[in-house]
């Protein structure tokens, strides 16, 4: 896998992650004894709000691994790893005890965090634990394939230079920094 791949993999991942937290993750319908008579609609971003950091953790690794370094591929990996379980695993808490998740906004429609009622999950957190699994895989990916990209020389230490081309190793024909922009200053190609 190239490091544009991989970039793009793991940002496909973060923005659906990011996607399901604006969507109704679970709908609450109060029974008709219950205290509460209007239905209580939970976006994601309240059933499982992890979610949403993480997903931006996985974002930013993502966009970082365009200027990584050769060790930092590997620590972002790992962040992606984590960022992808944790997604996957709020997610899956969410279909496990919908009214756990809901409770917060129960409280603040009934003044309690438990009412008898129906509470239906939609399919956005089978979506959300994909995004986990999703940017769990791109992470694995960044691990096997990151030894094999070429480090960038546009984000290389102040000290480091890049390795001079074969051409340009004898010494007469390299132009001096100073004489090349004298030779700019008085209208010449420094080039030639």
């Amino acid at each position: 896998m190239s490091r544009r791949a991989a970039v793009f993999t793991g940002l496909a991942g973060a923005l659906l992650a990011l996607l399901t937290v604006t969507r109704t993750w679970i709908t609450v319908t109060p029974a008709e004894s219950a205290i509460v008579q209007s239905t209580v609609v939970v976006p994601g971003s309240d059933a499982a709000t992890s979610v949403s950091a993480l997903a931006i953790v996985a974002l930013a690794a993502s966009i970082s691994l365009s200027i990584a370094g050769r060790i930092a591929r590997y620590i972002i990996a790992a962040l992606l790893v984590a960022a992808g379980t944790g997604v996957g695993f709020a997610a899956a808490s969410v279909l496990g005890d919908p009214e756990s998740a809901a409770a917060g906004l129960v409280g603040e429609a009934a003044g309690t965090a438990q009412i008898l009622a129906d509470y239906e999950t939609s399919a956005w957190p089978v979506v959300g634990i994909a995004a986990g699994v999703w940017i769990v895989v791109a992470g694995l990916l960044v691990a096997v394939s990151a030894r094999r990209w070429a480090d960038s020389r546009k984000y290389a230490a102040a000290g480091e230079q890049p390795a001079a081309p074969e051409a340009a190793a004898d010494d007469d024909s390299r132009v001096d920094e100073i004489d090349g922009w004298d030779r700019l200053s008085r209208g010449e190609d420094p080039t030639r």
